[in-house]
């Protein structure tokens, strides 16, 4: 017998093809043989004439039965070799299509494994903006059929629902489960909103400055490589189109700043990666970043600016950090004599920390301290907060524009072809999706302001750990301090 999901090999099919057919042949034979036994005489009992044969009416219906039970071919293919019927279905396309083309019943090639749909920082933040938009403005329940419809919709998602499920479980960290009371709400870890909070209200003060605002750099990293191109193009039997390779290879790391009057001049700064991980932050160090402040951004800056930033590790190296549980006790020790704090040489690491905790200084990022001392603002964005940035929307813009260019697909030709893609980069493209995060912007000041509303009653998980809310770092793939309630 069969078992489903079992491949039946070419010699297999043949020798299902041969019972099929010659139970259709047995078919065929006693079509008319049935035609002439109806048409008989049956006699009560034995007779005389040696032309004619006597039946009972019981023997006469069981061979009637018998014969008639021939024209049942899948059924008796079916029983005789234990495949299911669509499979017997398959295999009899199969042999007509072998017959047409004179060639064999071969086993069936395996079908291709989809590739699967892997989504940047940027898409698992939007993602994570339409549930929580769900919950908040439309105040609905995002089940997954709402999430998907509005991800095509707004996205243009290219995967299955399937697919958004395991993103959802696997990038974002969301479950689905039973409930718990009778009010649902998605909320972040109160150190974020927080944080979102600050900067958002920083910017809003800004703002209201109208002509005498200081001037907003965003600044980010990216990379690209020379196969970028298209996913799609008009094609043809004739005209096959791009060839897609899936190769990767080279990435050419990119750093640059800018703001509504569009890229800083000069402070473009696009090198080759030696490496193939693809992560750019295997490059671009805190070393190579602090030599791009100094040497090409600050001398290109408008004053009396605000530089945004994420919280990358390399943009945020401490200048003087203060011991966490995974350091020595000695080091405990040391900085608490430093800092003239007093504690019992008995007491254990966990309570050194409690203490270093309850001492612990701001943050002294070295990169702030370069700004500061050029008169320049630091202002870090929320982590998991990419929407917040306009370069990370004129980053798809130029890999769009690429991609238009980017037929061949040649390490020879990515650099000129990504450096007129920068340089197409206008004014306008910068006004514009910084307006766009203007908008955005808006819709977290009001969640945050309906949100701080006493009538509005939400969960919050008192569970986090003291290392989360010391080490924050902004990886917008992994949302770890969003916590979920339910979510269908």
């Amino acid at each position: 017998m069969s078992k489903r999901g079992t491949v039946l090999h070419g010699r297999a099919r043949e020798i299902v093809c041969n019972v099929d057919k010659y139970f259709e042949s047995e078919k065929q034979r006693h079509l008319g043989l049935v035609q002439q036994l109806r048409s008989v005489s049956v006699f009560p009992g034995p007779g005389t004439d040696r032309n004619n044969i006597t039946l009972t009416r019981e023997v006469y219906e069981i061979i009637l039965e018998t014969l008639q039970n021939t024209s049942r071919v899948a059924e008796r293919v079916q029983i005789a070799t234990g495949i299911n019927k669509n499979t017997l279905t398959r295999i009899r396309h199969e042999q007509r299509d072998a017959q047409a083309s004179c060639s064999k019943v071969t086993t069936p090639k395996k079908k291709p494994r989809r590739k699967s749909i892997v989504c940047d920082n940027f898409e698992i933040t939007a993602l994570h903006n339409i549930i929580n938009s769900i919950y908040t403005v439309r105040k609905e329940i995002p089940t997954l059929k709402k999430i998907f419809a509005t991800a095509k919709e707004d996205l243009g998602f290219p995967g299955s629902r399937t697919t958004l499920r395991r993103i959802l479980v696997e990038s974002l960290g969301y479950r689905f489960k039973k409930c718990q009371s009778n009010r649902l709400a998605l909320i972040q870890r109160p150190n974020i909103k927080a944080w979102r909070a600050k900067y958002l209200r920083r910017i809003r003060q800004n703002d209201a400055l109208g002509v005498n605002k200081k001037p907003v750099i965003y600044l980010d990293e990216t990379w690209i490589h020379a196969h970028y191109t298209v996913k799609k193009c008009w094609q043809s039997n004739t005209i096959p189109g791009v060839k897609k390779n899936d190769s990767a290879g080279r990435r050419w790391i990119i750093t640059h700043a800018g703001g509504e009057n569009g890229f800083i001049d000069g402070a473009l700064l696009m090198f080759k990666s030696k490496t193939k991980t693809g992560d750019y932050h295997d490059e671009m160090n805190g070393a190579n970043f602090t030599k791009w402040i100094n040497e090409r951004l600050i001398p290109n800056l408008p004053k009396n600016a605000i530089i945004v930033m994420d919280n990358a590790p390399y943009h945020s190296m401490e200048a003087s950090r203060a011991p966490n549980m995974n350091s020595r006790k000695a080091e405990m020790q040391l900085w608490l004599r430093e800092k003239h704090i007093a504690y019992d040489e008995c007491y254990t690491k966990a309570e050194l920390y409690q203490i270093i905790k309850r001492h612990q200084p701001p943050k002294d990022y070295v990169i702030d301290k370069i700004f500061n001392a050029h008169e320049f603002e630091v202002l870090r964005l929320p982590p998991y907060n990419c929407d917040l940035n306009p370069i990370e929307y004129i980053w798809n813009l130029i890999k769009r524009r690429v991609a238009d260019k980017n037929v061949r697909q040649l390490e020879s030709e990515i650099e000129r072809i990504t450096l007129e893609a920068i340089a197409s980069i206008t004014k306008e493209d910068w006004v514009k999706e910084i307006n766009h995060v203007k908008r955005i912007e808006q819709e977290y000041w009001q969640r945050e302001i309906f949100e701080d509303d006493d009538n509005f009653r939400f969960v919050i998980n008192t569970g986090e750990s003291s290392s989360e809310e010391e080490n924050s770092t902004d990886s917008c793939s992994e949302m770890s301090g969003v916590e979920v309630l339910d979510s269908d």
